[in-house]
Formats: structure tokens, sequence, C-alpha cells
């Protein structure tokens, strides 16, 4: 689980990220848009629609806690990013993970 201040805690902060860019992956909805913070921040939001029992949302929310906090220190500063799993997350690994957000080329710094 990522530290408290690189998360994205506020009802606000989630609805500022969801006016901004989006992407789509088999297990993923990747939300994101600059900010003025200096470290990225990360939020995970599930429905209870999609994981109806309390164990499928909770193994949900840490296989991608876990694949982003690997990913954490190749993010761009500035940003705010939004993950939200898809029941399909359930099938798979966290490298499987790891491997879809790599795809989205515009969450990490140009180096």
């Amino acid at each position: 689980m990522l530290a408290k201040s690189q998360r994205l805690n506020l009802k606000n902060s989630f609805k500022f990220v969801q006016a901004g860019r989006r992407l789509e992956t088999p297990s993923l909805r990747l939300m994101w848009r600059e900010g003025e913070n200096i470290e990225p921040l990360v939020g995970i939001a599930l429905t209870k629609a999609a994981f109806k029992k309390a164990h499928e949302r909770n193994r949900a929310r840490r296989l991608a806690s876990s694949a982003i906090q690997t990913l954490y220190p190749n993010l761009r500063k500035g940003l705010n990013l939004v993950i939200m799993p898809k029941t399909g997350i359930l099938a798979k690994s966290v490298d499987q993970l790891i491997n879809e957000i790599k795809n989205a080329k515009d969450l990490y710094q140009l180096n």
C-alpha cells in the first residue's frame, strides 16, 4: 500500500481526475490529470456493482495497489491517477497488471 502522502484521499480530488484523460485496459480503467502536486498521487476506486463480495473488492484493491506500488517511482511528477479495477482483475497476476499499466506511456517521466 502506498503511503498516505502518495494517495488521493478526497472526493474532490477524484472528481478533478475524472475530468482528465482515460485509458481502458482489459482489467483496469485508468484516469489521470496533471495537478499542482509535487509527487504523483494515486487513488483506487471500486464499486459494489462490479465486485459484489467484500473479499473480491479487497483482493482487487490489493492487486491494483501492488502493481502501482512497483511502478510508482517511474510516474511523472504532478500526476494525479485514479485506478478503477474491472472484474477481470481477479483472474490476473500482479505482473500482468504491471504490463497493462506500462502500456500507458503518458503516465511516465521522460528520461
